[in-house]
């Protein structure tokens, strides 16, 4: 994999961590947005389409140094937050357009599900099973942090038919690992790692790189030590600063070094070829992986519920919840979807987001583009396209329309570039 190293020559002046059209650009819901969602709602769905399923649980053991999640530490609410999550979840369930759709993934999220007790791991497992209509083949995945994760609860989890955990990992260097306030070593976790792979659990982590401090061999050592431990796939992702979190703070004040573009890049073209070299690809945000199901289409559409949950798409509805837990269960009792904010894509934004899978390493496939939108892709963003094509970001053939490996640790550039286009 061949890239310029002058940084003169990069594409972008900085690498983008984030796309558009996330839960940021959401707006609070008006009666009117909230009255054309239920209509949506209680409308027939007779479209086959990849669909997720995804409870939200907002508990950890700790705030990592890192995280700007809105995780809730203290867990005295957790019996309540769950009660209050299933009927919010039932309010999806028990309208005409969920219970017409099937869905092929249950993924539990958050957060740290793994602090849940044993019996409300169970518990919301068979809920969610009973309540929605899963495909005979549908998929579940677990988010895990290994501090928490003890062998009967994998135990658990593989006996009840959980396929995957995600699980972050970060680093497995104690130095960094002391910097980020994880709550376990690295020989702990990687005990886990090794537990669960005994109970034929796929494994997916997170490796965060560009870390304080961190240099390239430890980041190369990172990499090496999840290719030794055989997990199914690795997100990587560079560390993305937050002002209100512990280790933002350190950075400013100049307790902390932090990593320029320069070092991010060379990490990341670090990573992409090892990985490749050890028959790892890369798909999805962030992923290098060697499950095929992993290259498959995405879910187009994601039911969910939960206090911080901001993944929500249901028809061109977009929405993330109350982030509170205590007004999160409020709201629910009161009987109301505990939407926080929401959109409403137009025909434009589907356009955009269409070809924003580019960004997530699928291709746009031209004739669909047109017979959906009754245009071709580079009639619409003209402008965009021949900029990406002229900087070899973006390749057009065989009718489809992809990264090129130059293109790909830019990805996330290249999805702002039809915002700025039109």
């Amino acid at each position: 994999m061949s890239h310029k190293k002058d940084d003169s020559q990069w594409p972008y002046a900085q690498i983008e961590h984030w796309p558009p059209m996330t839960y940021r650009n959401r707006l609070k819901p008006s009666s009117e947005s909230i009255q054309s969602l239920n209509d949506f709602l209680n409308t027939e769905n007779s479209k086959l389409q990849n669909r997720e399923i995804q409870p939200w649980i907002p508990f950890c053991e700790g705030r990592c140094a890192f995280c700007y999640f809105p995780v809730r530490c203290e867990r005295e609410t957790v019996a309540s937050y769950l009660a209050a999550l299933k009927k919010a979840l039932s309010l999806y369930s028990e309208n005409k357009y969920v219970k017409s759709s099937f869905f092929n993934e249950l993924y539990v999220g958050g957060g740290s599900p793994s602090v849940l007790q044993k019996d409300q791991i169970v518990d919301l497992l068979q809920f969610c099973r009973k309540t929605f209509n899963l495909s005979e083949t549908a998929t579940t995945k677990f988010t895990a942090c290994t501090n928490s994760l003890s062998e009967e609860k994998i135990d658990l989890l593989a006996s009840n038919n959980v396929d995957q955990l995600d699980i972050g990992i970060q680093t497995f260097d104690d130095s960094l690992r002391k910097i980020l306030a994880l709550r376990d070593t690295a020989q702990e976790a990687k005990k886990k790692l090794r537990i669960a792979k005994k109970h034929d659990l796929n494994i997916s982590i997170d490796l965060l790189y560009n870390l304080p401090g961190q240099t390239v061999d430890q980041w190369q050592d990172d990499i090496k030590q999840a290719l030794e431990l055989e997990v199914e796939s690795v997100d990587c992702y560079p560390l993305d600063l937050y002002s209100n979190t512990p280790l933002a703070r350190r950075i400013t004040e100049k307790e902390l070094p932090y990593g320029d573009t320069a070092t991010e890049l060379k990490m990341y073209l670090d990573a992409y070829s090892i990985f490749k070299e050890n028959g790892y690809l890369p798909t999805c945000h962030n992923r290098f992986s060697r499950l095929k199901e992993d290259f498959n289409e995405p879910s187009s559409e994601v039911v969910g519920s939960g206090a911080g949950f901001f993944m929500g798409h249901i028809g061109n509805f977009l929405y993330s919840d109350i982030v509170k837990v205590e007004d999160y269960i409020t709201s629910v009792k009161a009987g109301s979807l505990p939407i926080a904010r929401l959109a409403t894509l137009s025909r434009e934004d589907e356009m955009r987001r269409a070809m924003m899978m580019v960004y997530i390493r699928i291709p746009v496939d031209r004739a669909a583009f047109k017979a959906k939108f009754g245009i071709f892709p580079e009639d619409a963003f003209p402008e965009a396209i021949e900029k990406l094509r002229q900087k070899n970001l973006i390749t057009i053939n065989n009718g489809k329309i992809r990264l090129t490996e130059e293109g790909d640790p830019w990805r996330f550039n290249i999805s702002w570039e039809f915002f700025n286009s039109r």
